[in-house]
């Protein structure tokens, strides 16, 4: 069932929610939208995508952004880091169902987060240099959507 969700208050409670090491820093770059969705997907995708860029942080400073641009009837979101990177070669398999790039017993990952993009009309990818970090980018259809909650009236003035 999808809801109105503004997304600037669901990452701020994921972010608070993790409370990631002292040494990385965690930004909300600019003002994301208010989108109607399936609350539990849209919170497994910035989750994933989080607590990911985390685990394998490997920078003594390690920063975090994420951010949101409107393109092309489509909100374009990114989660950006300065950690280890991600060859080249994997950029394919690390959005395959239940694929990740350690071996199971080494890693706690299922691997299905980012699939849920793609089950929303959505498409990810992501772009990376070994020891500069990596971008994930994700889209999501704008239909249903807005950069803020109207103010009409509520259910009891209406």
């Amino acid at each position: 069932e999808k809801h109105q969700l503004d997304l600037n208050k669901v990452v701020s409670e994921i972010i608070t929610g993790m409370n990631p090491p002292e040494n990385i820093r965690i930004t909300i770059e600019n003002e994301l939208p208010v989108l109607m969705c399936e609350k539990t997907q849209i919170i497994q995708v910035f989750q994933n995508l989080l607590s990911n860029a985390v685990k394998y942080m490997d920078k003594p400073n390690g920063q975090i952004k994420v951010g949101c641009v409107d393109q092309d009837g489509f909100w374009k979101f990114s989660v950006a880091d300065n950690g280890p990177g991600i060859d080249g070669k994997y950029h394919k398999k690390i959005f395959k169902l239940f694929q990740t790039l350690c071996p199971r017993d080494q890693v706690d990952s299922t691997g299905i987060g980012l699939s849920i993009v793609e089950l929303n009309a959505g498409v990810v990818w992501v772009e990376s240099e070994l020891g500069e970090g990596s971008t994930f980018f994700f889209t999501l259809p704008k239909s249903g959507s807005r950069r803020q909650i109207p103010a009409g009236p509520t259910a009891e003035q209406a």
